[in-house]
């Protein structure tokens, strides 16, 4: 009996070891505490510009068109450190002439929470202007040339009509299904295009970039990850890699591409009256050119070989080799088609048109 006695004193002093330094921390960073949401409706004027600025508050924010005559505005505030941290912030909504601005105001030095907005605005309403700390941002079927700016997080925009400027500190970029163009650049994720209608300037500092479809011209710059075109009724200008692959496959004509360190795969079906341009400094080049294809073509790899191949298609290629280099033509010529690697093979196929 006394062993038991003992044995169970012993267990229950080890439990309350355990839970009491749990509780205290109970005070400071807990369970995550959520307000009621906040709802309030605008009357504004068609055409009227609406921005959001959350400011140093981090917080998701999603913004979409709806088929009302109002703008709909409705914020949530949540923390884990206790419910009075959430009195720190609050939106507030200016309104005049043509104007809506829902900006994220702070009652103290430190907030530790976050705000989050839901905001439905009239299809005929330009969102001009949105800006997070750190959170998601999310656009579905708005209007209007758009500057969407993020210190860090995800940015999504579908279905948006008008030019688009968006850029994350450190996050993923999508586009899918907008008109009117765009400029993307992030410092740390992955941007993807997808049915675009417009020309596209990506640019990212970490991270791959992916086209898929659309209708348009497209620069593309990454310093590390992929690079892949495919299915653009539009030219790639432009498609430059520090240090990773590049595809483009189905594309109206393609302008430069450049890399290091990796190899270029490219369907040529045209080209434009600036030529085109690959250059690899240590890999190989896949060049795919279809059949209707008529053009001036220089083939230089300075360290591997040049090989043809009709495999798919019929190509029809003339020309001349001499050392590290063939010159030549396909069809009746044209316009210039120049490939150049220092190390690493070119490969010629022929592709069916």
């Amino acid at each position: 009996m006394p062993l038991r006695t003992a044995g169970t004193a012993a267990t229950l002093t080890i439990l309350v070891a355990l839970l009491v330094p749990a509780c205290s921390g109970c005070a400071t960073l807990g369970l995550e505490e959520t307000d009621i949401p906040h709802t309030e409706n605008y009357t504004v004027s068609e055409n009227a510009q609406v921005t959001v600025l959350a400011g140093d508050v981090d917080g998701d924010i999603r913004v979409e068109a709806w088929g009302r005559d109002y703008v709909q505005v409705t914020w949530t505030r949540k923390t884990t450190w206790g419910k009075a941290q959430m009195e720190n912030a609050r939106a507030a909504v200016g309104q005049s002439a043509g104007r809506l601005d829902i900006e994220t105001k702070l009652a103290a030095d430190e907030a530790r929470l976050t705000l989050d907005y839901d905001i439905r605005v009239p299809r005929g309403v330009i969102l001009a202007r949105v800006v997070t700390a750190k959170g998601s941002t999310t656009i579905d079927g708005t209007t209007g040339n758009t500057v969407i700016s993020a210190n860090s997080g995800d940015v999504s925009v579908k279905n948006a009509s008008g030019y688009l400027d968006v850029s994350s500190g450190r996050g993923r970029l999508r586009l899918e299904g907008t008109t009117g163009g765009a400029r993307l650049v992030t410092a740390d994720g992955g941007i993807e295009v997808v049915n675009v209608d417009g020309n596209v300037k990506a640019v990212n500092s970490n991270g791959g970039i992916t086209v898929t479809g659309g209708k348009g011209n497209v620069t593309l710059e990454t310093s590390r990850g992929s690079i892949h075109v495919t299915g653009l009724d539009g030219s790639v200008l432009l498609a430059r890699n520090a240090n990773g692959p590049i595809e483009v496959r189905d594309v109206t004509d393609v302008g430069v591409l450049e890399t290091s360190g990796a190899d270029v795969q490219a369907d040529i079906g045209s080209v434009g009256p600036d030529g085109t341009t690959i250059r690899v400094d240590d890999g190989s080049i896949g060049l795919y050119i279809a059949s209707e294809v008529n053009a001036d073509i220089e083939l230089v790899p300075l360290s591997g070989a040049v090989a043809v191949s009709s495999r798919t298609g019929i190509l029809s290629l003339a020309g001349e080799f001499s050392p590290a280099r063939f010159t030549g033509r396909v069809g009746a010529g044209g316009n210039m088609i120049y490939a150049e690697t220092s190390r690493g093979d070119i490969n010629v196929c022929g592709k069916g048109s």
